[in-house]
């Protein structure tokens, strides 16, 4: 676990992989009696499936998935981010902490998209993670993703990590990254 960089460039084609391989039917779901419907935890539970898959046993992290940080003697508040990918006990090995947003619902309510980003830039300063991403999934309007990216490059980042915001929008097709900080 030397080179964290290497590691996470190798956890970023990870990760593309396994967006790739997410099926239709969890980016947006069959609800009985309604139409199709964007399902944020759908999603982010097929993602984690076929994370665990791309990244086998010999990847030297563990993907954990919202991991309950109340109570934690370091990280302070309650904060429960989408994935963590790191060594559990250990605070150097801390690799990445991922959020996952659902575009129309960042569209909704921008608030939350500020709140997730506030979250992701407190593990890089004050939890030890090396990086962070923003996943954002769906089909987005141009407005809003200069909207999305203006507010992130507002971001103050304490030290050299890196933060990359990508999108994530149709089934079958390779998240692309929009930004990195």
């Amino acid at each position: 676990m030397e080179n964290s960089k290497n590691d996470f460039d190798s956890f970023l084609s990870y990760l593309k992989e396994a967006c790739e391989s997410v099926d239709d039917s969890y980016i947006e779901f069959n609800i009985a009696g309604s139409d199709w419907k964007y399902r944020e935890r759908v999603y982010c539970y097929e993602l984690y499936h076929q994370l665990r898959c791309v990244l086998g046993e010999s990847f030297p992290y563990k993907l954990n998935g919202e991991v309950d940080k109340a109570g934690h003697a370091i990280v302070l508040g309650k904060k429960k981010p989408d994935f963590i990918v790191h060594v559990p006990g250990e605070m150097d090995k801390n690799l990445v902490v991922v959020e996952v947003k659902l575009a129309t619902a960042i569209k909704d309510e921008f608030k939350k998209l500020r709140e997730d980003l506030e979250k992701l830039k407190r593990f890089l300063n004050e939890a030890n993670y090396k990086n962070a991403i923003m996943l954002i999934y769906g089909n987005i309007e141009k407005d809003l993703l200069r909207k999305i990216k203006d507010e992130f490059k507002n971001i103050k980042i304490e030290k050299e990590e890196q933060m990359l915001l990508i999108l994530h929008q149709k089934c079958g097709e390779e998240p692309i990254i929009i930004f990195n900080k």
